[in-house]
């Protein structure tokens, strides 16, 4: 009965606090998860947070946790009733001694474990580091491989915790995790302990994302071109075809969903998409709680947020030459400020504002506050909370279509209307696009404007690249 109430108490502890935060407040991104075993195993790990051993827990299914114990210092984590209850009952641990007693083995209890059949989540490192150091590897992983033969070790690389909540930091902020897996294996057990610590470290360490580049002269950024307009379909057709024609003349990212990649072999979806460590779940929160509305209702604000930090994440110019993006969230927004709450009355110097707030430049002052969370809401909470800061495209290419025909697709499909989509309002949101495009040619962004039937798509696009390929050469 003991036994069964503490599995009901760690798996409810999982469930309803545990696994909701860190997968919806903080965000965690799993690399090659299906590779942890089914059976037992011993996961390890860098460690620079007390989310860490949440983090690996979460690697396995909820009913398995129960049989799943990190590793927890007795010296540390049993100084409390707070911190006793919250390692041994909530997290299921099980307590060490960093320090060994006369005639005791500190690692007993662990083997035991393990030899029952339980798996073990074990930092080697013995302690919360320096954030974004590995330190070497205590000899004890590899007394636990001698002492069980055919251990599974499962290695793990841990990015983001020692940002969200490192040694001295009282409250987690949301970043974003990645948790890289690796291939589990089996240490050969008659090796000197010593040996297989180094060998379970350097396989950690190969899980580790890449150094930053060398320092030397930084590249020039890569030129950004955008493609707005009402008209979802026809604006999607042409930031597809013009991902393809910069292709030709070097790598090009298409930020769109899937996210694109084009060279002079051809486009594909860029393969593991462009790492963005966040959480939609978060924002999607607070767009409902603030009530954003329009083309950034709710999840569609969080998605919104995720493809701006894609494109902050693209700043290097080793990564690509062009970024072509189906929307930009700085123009997308600007056009909705003056077609919603400027009501078409074109206020340069108050667009100014917004787009300064909506770039990360300026921060709204508090007696503003309430005007931006009532009126723009998306405006606010990205400024508010720094959720992204979001770039002007080098290119701007405006796709004008009739309001009419955007209706009259938009019936065909069949989907219920938003309260947006109506011709009043799209011929408002039409005209404040153009107003953006003029506030942004005074600014230095080339504009570019696709009128149909006036323009073919075909040579919009040529136009489009032809400005980003002189835009490129002249940097």
């Amino acid at each position: 009965m003991r036994r069964l109430l503490r599995t009901a108490v760690v798996i409810a502890f999982q469930a309803l606090v545990v696994r909701p935060v860190i997968l919806w407040f903080v965000g965690v991104r799993y690399r090659r998860r299906s590779l942890v075993p089914k059976g037992p195993c011993l996961v390890v790990a860098n460690h620079n947070s007390h989310l860490d051993a949440a983090v690996l827990l979460s690697l396995f299914p909820l009913l398995r946790v129960a049989h799943v114990h990190p590793v927890a210092a007795a010296d540390y984590f049993g100084k409390t009733w707070l911190r006793r209850a919250m390692a041994l009952l909530f997290m299921n641990g099980i307590p060490i001694e960093r320090t060994a007693r006369g005639g005791t083995d500190t690692l007993q209890p662990m083997i035991q474990a393990l030899r029952d059949g339980e798996s073990l989540i074990f930092f080697p490192e013995g302690s919360r580091g320096e954030a974004g150091v590995v330190a070497p590897f205590r000899a004890g992983v590899g007394r636990l491989v001698q002492s069980v033969p055919g251990l599974l070790v499962v290695p793990v690389f841990l990015t983001g915790p020692e940002r969200i909540w490192p040694r001295g930091q009282k409250i987690p902020v949301p970043l974003g995790i990645d948790a890289n897996v690796g291939k589990p294996r089996a240490y050969p057990h008659d090796d000197e302990a010593r040996d297989i610590a180094d060998q379970v470290r350097n396989d950690v360490l190969a899980l580790a994302p890449p150094s930053p580049p060398v320092p030397g002269p930084r590249p020039a950024p890569p030129v950004r071109v955008a493609v707005c307009g009402i008209d979802p379909a026809r604006r999607g057709a042409l930031a597809g075809e013009l991902v393809r024609r910069l292709g030709q003349s070097g790598r090009t990212v298409g930020i769109a969903e899937p996210a694109l990649e084009a060279d002079a072999g051809g486009v594909r979806e860029l393969a593991g998409g462009i790492p963005v460590a966040r959480s939609r779940a978060w924002i999607a929160f607070l767009a409902w709680l603030f009530r954003t509305g329009g083309l950034y209702r709710g999840s569609k604000f969080a998605e919104m947020v995720e493809h701006s930090r894609m494109d902050e994440s693209l700043e290097d110019g080793r990564t690509a030459r062009f970024v072509v993006d189906d929307g930009s969230a700085l123009v997308d927004l600007l056009a909705w400020v003056e077609a919603d709450f400027y009501r078409g009355k074109f206020d340069e110097g108050s667009l100014h504002h917004v787009m300064a707030y909506l770039s990360g430049e300026r921060r709204i002052p508090v007696r503003k506050w309430w005007t931006f969370a009532r009126k723009t809401p998306g405006v606010w909470l990205l400024n508010v909370f720094d959720l992204a800061r979001l770039k002007a495209p080098r290119v701007l290419v405006l796709v004008v279509t009739p309001p009419a025909d955007v209706m009259e697709r938009l019936r065909a499909a069949g989907a219920p209307l938003e309260p947006h989509e109506n011709e009043e309002f799209l011929a408002k949101l039409q005209e404040a696009y153009r107003a953006g495009a003029a506030l942004f040619k005074r600014r230095g962004v080339e504009v570019i404007e696709v009128e149909a039937p006036a323009l073919s798509p075909e040579a919009g696009v040529e136009m489009a690249a032809e400005a980003c390929l002189r835009l490129e050469e002249a940097q």
